[in-house]
């Protein structure tokens, strides 16, 4: 209960200073109101710029841009002017929900129609005395390496973000699916 109690503060805490992405609040506020599931982080989804200066070294990586909505490739040309070195990447990721489970069951129901709405990464990733740990997960992903010592390698940018923009609206849409699904589940679990 502790456990509920101390995700349940952070995420209201999180959600008042505008560190929730915005088009998950309503899906994340209708899991976090039962008592048999409670999210421990989140991410809409999103597309950012990113240097590292070693491959892997996610420690001292810089953000040159973040978005958690399409974005116009005019902005990210716009970030890409900040790049100076390292190497540069630019991402596309999925949206990911961590969710506690109050029993296998109730595990179970949420891995079934996360996987009906094309969360098809969605798994078991934890087990213990206070729950199950779901993680939600999808199949978009773009890793794609654009630059070197502060040099730009790649000048299909544009297309880049395209692609990046329809994955991200693809996957946006499975959150949809998702919350309408947990909707209905909640409705006729109580």
């Amino acid at each position: 209960m502790q456990k509920r109690k101390e995700a349940l503060e952070k995420y209201e805490k999180a959600k008042k200073s505008g560190e929730v992405d915005k088009d998950i609040i309503s899906l994340l506020d209708k899991l976090n109101s039962t008592p048999i599931f409670y999210t421990t982080s989140s991410c809409s989804g999103r597309i950012v710029l990113i240097t590292l200066p070693e491959i892997g070294d996610k420690r001292n990586a810089f953000f040159l841009g973040k978005w958690h909505h399409a974005v116009d490739s005019g902005k990210v040309w716009e970030a890409l002017k900040k790049y100076k070195e390292d190497y540069l990447f630019m991402l596309m990721q999925s949206p990911v929900i961590h969710i506690v489970c109050k029993d296998m069951e109730s595990a179970n129901a949420l891995i079934k129609i996360s996987l009906e709405c094309g969360f098809k990464y969605t798994s078991i990733k934890n087990i213990k005395e206070e729950g199950i740990l779901v993680e939600i997960l999808s199949t978009e992903n773009l890793h794609i390496p654009l630059g070197k010592n502060g040099k730009l390698l790649v000048k299909e940018i544009d297309f880049f973000v395209e692609m990046a923009n329809k994955m991200l609206l693809r996957s946006k849409q499975k959150l949809k699916c998702l919350e309408e699904k947990i909707s209905y589940l909640l409705l006729f679990s109580s």
